[in-house]
């Protein structure tokens, strides 16, 4: 076979128990060599007061209400990166109000880039922070320094929120209930927030003052320097609560009736048509929705009832080039919500290094609501109950699945416990049962099992681990387990994941990229910021980790990937080169498809590089080339993956993308074929409420086109009025000389309204 043959050809357990030990006395190194620059969180904490008053603030941007200058600015925001510790070029100023209904927020960010100048992409909620003008912040309702909740904003008033645990678990899809409005100047950019209380999450010891954590994190793109309120670790970002002052004698309102209603209707016109003939075409009316209701400010109920994801961003086509499962994220808004508290398990991947991963997910949500082809099931309804406190979190979801013609109805429960020891320890379990067919005594059954932990033993090191177990109604069980062993400096990131899934483990409600493996994967990222450097670039981060898979029942070695970053330069305005080389060898004990290529069974060792170069991602325009080329198997795959985005103004952005790749000589039949995928993504909004955005895609692979459009109108917060477009089509051999397209078309417009209690 092609390729090149290396020296740890027969890897054995000897040889994997020495690279442990040589990796953990190189984790104890590190730990003491890099910790002096992490330095510890202040034991006496920045304070802040918020101002109380009796009237309402407009929010307008403006902040011309007297009110304003009854409060005391908030200043002297420090420097993160490029330089940790010294006073941040860009000023803010914050200032906080309260009254029985809201708490609000006033901020400055001085800037002299010109009032049309700011970054920002566009205007869609929970848009990326990296690449804009940005401003947050983040509360600490219970004072535990652990857990918080993030509101941030840009120049243009789109909105970014979040929920963070232990600065480890992180819920980016909560959409919570407040109001901002900016405005932008020659010489600043001003946002005015109101948080009701009711979105707030904290202790229920009304007429008592209370003290939060609060931290303030600010991004000016232009000059790419991040700050923040207090100091922050370069290391960290703002969401590390033991890092942050302290907000007070705040006198929050006590939690009342905390209700929120959201009931929807909806039309659907579906159609399937193929040859340019109609073969089905119906009209769906559908209602339902969903509702929340804070029972208290620990315990949270959510009821759905008729489910629907119309609205759901679709997923995007990807042209897999290896034998593991793409695994497609969450998309759907009633399980994106406290999914952080779900999510248990780990995911070994070599820190961005390689394209080789072993996920193992005990729960994923998105194996609810599909049939065994992947096609959506109707949800009938469903419930979860979470409670969080400062000592433990417990959370359950119960949903009712209807079935079709071959899949039965199911009914999928999840129970969760998981205890805070110490400062920011965690352990845990997890149990979820899938009933197949809704009770029945033929129906087909499964449990999974699930105990996990986290522990951060400082500021730099933490360790998690799982175990994990499932039983099906066969009487089949099998066994999974994982730990990851991680150290995050200013200089230096390391890790050391371990993992093992045997034969039988078989999670039907999570997901494993591979079953039947064990995975070692040590590697480390060296990140160097020396004088020598040129004044363009930032950092230049060398890394280097070695995977390897074994058969977990004959503990034969089936997968090695040697990866190897020799280079990688980002730069001062956000752009970045990288090189990677992949030393790969593969024992095929089966024969597979890949890229519709037959490959043989056999041993296959070759050598690939990646090569990445990417301009300022936060410019009007912008350019994304990555190069992916080498040996494969038995032949070659050389692609290029060229991405383009264009916004002249937030309110108009356009990103084309072209993957083409060339296979010579690979597999069976000795293939050689062009494989492709095209892309394009766009989005028109007037304001961040009112947006048009549309994904066009197409790939050889699959002989697939689809194409998504979605017209969205928040008339009032998180009440929505949409209009989705979807067709997708594909191109099938019926004989030596037809082709069949088979075309699905669907036109949906739905209205959800929010009413808070």
């Amino acid at each position: 076979m092609a390729g090149i043959d290396l020296p740890c050809k027969h890897l054995n357990f000897k040889t994997l128990k020495f690279i442990i030990t040589v990796t953990a006395l190189f984790f104890l190194f590190v730990s003491h060599s890099f910790s002096q620059e992490i330095f510890p969180p202040d034991p006496i904490k920045k304070l802040v007061r918020a101002t109380k008053i009796d009237g309402n603030i407009k929010i307008d941007g403006q902040l011309n209400e007297p009110e304003w200058l009854l409060a005391v600015p908030i200043k002297d925001f420090i420097e993160q990166d490029p330089i940790q510790g010294i006073p941040a070029k860009k000023k803010t100023s914050v200032r906080l109000l309260y009254n029985k209904t809201y708490l609000y927020m006033g901020v400055i960010c001085y800037d002299t880039v010109g009032k049309n100048n700011y970054r920002l992409l566009n205007l869609q909620r929970d848009f990326s922070a990296s690449n804009a003008d940005f401003f947050a912040i983040a509360i600490d309702g219970y004072n535990d320094e652990r857990n918080c909740v993030m509101f941030g904003m840009n120049p243009y008033g789109a909105q970014r929120d979040l929920l963070s645990f232990d600065d480890n678990y992180y819920d980016p899809d909560w959409d919570g209930l407040w109001t901002v409005r900016t405005q932008r100047t020659d010489t600043a950019w001003i946002a005015e927030v109101a948080i009701p209380w009711k979105t707030l999450r904290y202790k229920n010891i009304a007429d008592s003052l209370q003290t939060w954590g609060l931290s303030f994190g600010r991004t000016a793109r232009g000059s790419n320097e991040i700050s923040g309120w207090p100091a922050f670790p370069r290391a960290f970002g703002g969401l590390r609560m033991p890092y942050a002052g302290k907000l007070v004698d705040i006198q929050a309102p006590k939690p009342s009736t905390n209700i929120r209603l959201q009931p929807y209707v909806l039309d659907a016109n579906n159609a399937t048509i193929q040859d340019g003939k109609t073969l089905s075409s119906n009209n769906v009316f559908k209602a339902g929705g969903d509702v929340k209701w804070a029972i208290n400010p620990n315990t949270l109920l959510d009821l759905t009832f008729n489910t629907d994801f119309a609205q759901a961003d679709i997923d995007r086509v990807v042209n897999n080039t290896n034998r593991f499962s793409v695994f497609y994220p969450e998309k759907r808004q009633f399980f994106l919500e406290n999914a952080g508290l779900f999510t248990v398990g780990m995911d070994p991947l070599s820190n961005g290094q390689s394209d080789y991963s072993a996920r193992i997910q005990p729960f994923f949500s998105r194996a609810i609501g599909l049939d065994a082809n992947g096609s959506p099931l109707t949800i009938d309804g469903g419930a979860r109950l979470v409670y969080r406190s400062d000592k433990m979190n417990i959370g359950g979801l119960f949903i009712r699945q209807e079935g079709n013609a071959i899949t039965n109805s199911t009914n999928f429960f999840v129970g969760r416990y998981s205890q805070n020891l110490g400062q920011q320890n965690r352990i845990g379990a997890l149990l979820s049962v899938k009933d197949g067919d809704a009770g029945s005594l033929t129906g087909s059954r499964n449990f999974t099992g699930t105990v996990d932990g986290f522990f951060r033993f400082n500021q730099g090191m933490s360790e998690s681990f799982m175990i994990s177990t499932t039983n099906d109604s066969k009487s089949h069980t099998g066994y999974a387990a994982a730990s990851q062993l991680y150290y995050n400096t200013n200089t230096l990131v390391a890790w050391l994941n371990e993992s093992i899934v045997t034969e039988k483990y078989d999670p039907q409600m999570g997901f494993v990229a591979r079953g039947n493996t064990i995975v070692t994967d040590p590697g480390f990222l060296y990140q160097e910021r020396g004088n020598w450097l040129p004044k363009f670039v930032r950092t230049f981060s060398p890394g280097f980790s070695f995977t390897t898979y074994h058969n977990a029942t004959t503990q034969k070695l089936t997968d090695r990937y040697i990866n190897i970053n020799p280079v990688t330069f980002q730069f001062q305005n956000g752009g970045l080169l990288s090189w990677y080389v992949i030393v790969a060898k593969q024992n095929l004990d089966d024969a597979f498809s890949l890229l519709n290529v037959p490959i043989s069974k056999g041993t296959y060792s070759y050598t690939r590089h990646k090569i990445t170069l990417n301009s300022d991602p936060s410019t009007r325009f912008s350019i994304a080339l990555t190069g992916d080329l080498g040996q494969f198997y038995n032949g070659a795959y050389n692609s290029l993956n060229t991405t383009l985005s264009y916004a002249p103004s937030p309110y108009f952005f356009i990103s084309p993308s072209i993957e083409y790749g060339r296979l010579t000589n690979v597999g069976t039949n000795m293939v050689s074929k062009d494989v492709t995928l095209y892309t394009l993504e766009g989005r028109i909004a007037l304001n961040p409420r009112v947006q048009l955005s549309g994904l066009f895609q197409k790939t050889n692979v699959t002989n697939t086109i689809g194409y998504n459009a979605r017209f969205s109108w928040e008339f009032q917060p998180l009440s929505y009025f949409y209009v989705v477009f979807n067709n997708n089509s594909i191109s099938q051999d019926n004989s030596l000389t037809r082709v069949i397209k088979t075309t699905d078309r669907q036109v949906i417009t739905k209205i959800s309204y929010l009413k808070q209690f």
